[in-house]
């Protein structure tokens, strides 16, 4: 995922450098009228842009700002219909613009590598900026460091997109869903359509405009990821096996069980599929009567700012340990082997999208650690019913600490570069 690096900054530095003659020539300024539109019809959401324009002049003028369309409507377990929203994890460094033709003997240093983890969700035309890990809003300004969307100058930002997720929100109002772990759009279907998990492990499919969500498997309800890998929709359940979804509606086995913890996560990683075992204080809690997502969400309302840490307290499993298997190689044998250390790489369990990021290239990031949140239910994290901060567990010595402890680790999403 690295390697889905964008452009505009690269552009920007190519137009300054045809400006004052150091380049080959090329005027970027003047691109044939067609190519504008063919880049302008891959350009989806509101920061690309807002980027694509902000090159020059004649860039601006080529496409209209950005226009929000109707955002497509999908049922839900627990109403009518939603909308969806596309939450986006970006790792952003400071665009320092630097000299297209640098001296080699120059003694001055160049500027930190490392970068920052930003998380912004699209919704129409609004823009929010969240959390990385708990999804937490982040909307207020301290010590002089922009955390609104709106203090922050995207354009002046070298972005790279590490994981994408999505959410539910109502149609009216646009509170977050709850009872819904996960969202993914499924790829190469007829129409806009997504699988969700919800209700802590049914499955459930639907196509933009469905009245009713369609239940798979409706026999079974121990899933507990979804992924697309290699452009295929995935999913886990709670025994370790992964299964295809194809366009039937079908579920292929992909793999043989794995692991005995009572969560398992799916993470995409220098093109290999992992799984994150883990494994928790308690079994997950399945109510035979109403959910309890729901029993907390109808006291929420009743008290809305007074309980919510005791909500999130009496709700959630603590995590206390975790295992990592890679899924071998296909051609040899679907077969798992555990992993015991990361290397440098350091893995997010996001509580709407996993992924991972080299720690040599993230600020205060630590490798062969695996950085998570408890919850697991993104309507809960979109209403601040959670923790504010997330947890780091180490490969190394198997321990468990608040990110909000240590100092280092904060230096991950702040300061946000202003």
């Amino acid at each position: 995922m690295l390697c889905k690096t964008t452009h505009q900054s690269q552009q920007k530095k190519k137009h300054k450098a045809a400006m004052d003659g150091s380049s080959s020539g090329v005027d970027w300024t003047n691109l044939p009228p067609q190519l504008y539109q063919l880049i302008a019809q891959n350009l989806k959401t509101h920061i690309e842009v807002r980027r694509f324009r902000s090159v020059c002049s004649s860039w601006r003028s080529s496409i209209p700002p950005f226009c929000a369309s109707i955002s497509p409507n999908f049922p839900f377990p627990h109403g009518p219909t939603g909308f969806l929203s596309q939450i986006t994890v970006y790792l952003t460094r400071p665009d320092t613009d630097p000299d297209p033709n640098p001296n080699p003997s120059s003694s001055s240093s160049s500027p930190s590598s490392k970068g920052w983890l930003l998380k912004l969700e699209e919704c129409a035309d609004k823009i929010r900026l969240l959390n990385p890990i708990t999804n937490w809003r982040v909307s207020s300004v301290n010590d002089d460091v922009a955390r609104n969307p709106t203090d922050l100058n995207l354009v002046d930002l070298n972005m790279v997109e590490l994981g994408k997720a999505y959410a539910l929100r109502y149609t009216k109002g646009s509170g977050s869903i709850f009872g819904i772990n996960k969202v993914i759009v499924a790829p190469n279907f007829i129409d806009c359509s997504i699988f969700m998990i919800y209700n802590e492990g049914k499955l459930g499919f639907a196509q933009i405009g469905n009245e009713k969500l369609t239940l798979i498997n409706d026999q079974i309800s121990d899933y507990d990821d979804l992924i697309v890998y290699k452009g295929q929709p995935c999913v886990i359940n709670k025994w370790g096996q992964i299964f295809r979804i194809n366009s039937s509606l079908e579920l292929v086995p992909f793999s043989p069980p794995i692991g005995f913890g009572c969560r398992k996560n799916l993470i995409e990683c220098c093109g290999e599929l992992y799984v994150v075992d883990r494994y928790l204080d308690q079994q997950d809690k399945k109510s035979k009567g109403p959910p309890l997502h729901n029993a907390s969400f109808n006291f929420f309302l009743r008290h809305p700012l007074r309980r919510r840490r005791r909500i999130y307290e009496a709700d959630h499993p603590k995590a206390i340990d975790f295992k990592v298997y890679k899924l071998g190689d296909e051609e040899l044998g679907v077969r798992w082997v555990e992993v015991k250390s990361l290397g440098d790489q350091a893995f997010f369990l996001n509580v709407d999208c996993c992924f991972s990021v080299l720690a040599a290239e993230l600020e205060g990031c630590k490798g062969n650690c695996i950085y998570f949140t408890d919850s697991n239910d993104i309507g809960f994290a979109l209403k601040e019913l959670i923790r504010s901060d997330g947890s780091v567990f180490s490969l190394e010595d198997h321990s468990i600490n608040w990110l909000s402890s240590s100092p280092v680790y904060s230096q991950m999403f702040w300061p946000l570069p202003a």
